[in-house]
């Protein structure tokens, strides 16, 4: 399976808001109040159900099943 580098906006409790894959481009994700912003790689087919399957463990900077 190939690797993507995914975006992660989370919220204080490590719910994820939003899955964003970048392009070739400078981008800047925003995050809003209490949100934090999380890069990492995930599997290419795993990337569209982060949403639902996963959360961010801000402390091992590190994505944990639900």
């Amino acid at each position: 399976m190939a690797k993507i580098n995914v975006t992660i906006v989370h919220d204080e409790l490590g719910r994820i808001v939003s899955v964003s894959r970048p392009v070739k481009t400078t981008a800047f994700v925003l995050a809003g109040d209490g949100q934090s912003v999380f890069t990492t790689q995930v599997d290419e087919e795993a990337a569209s159900s982060l949403l639902h399957t996963h959360r961010v463990d801000a402390s091992q900077q590190a994505l944990v099943k639900n």
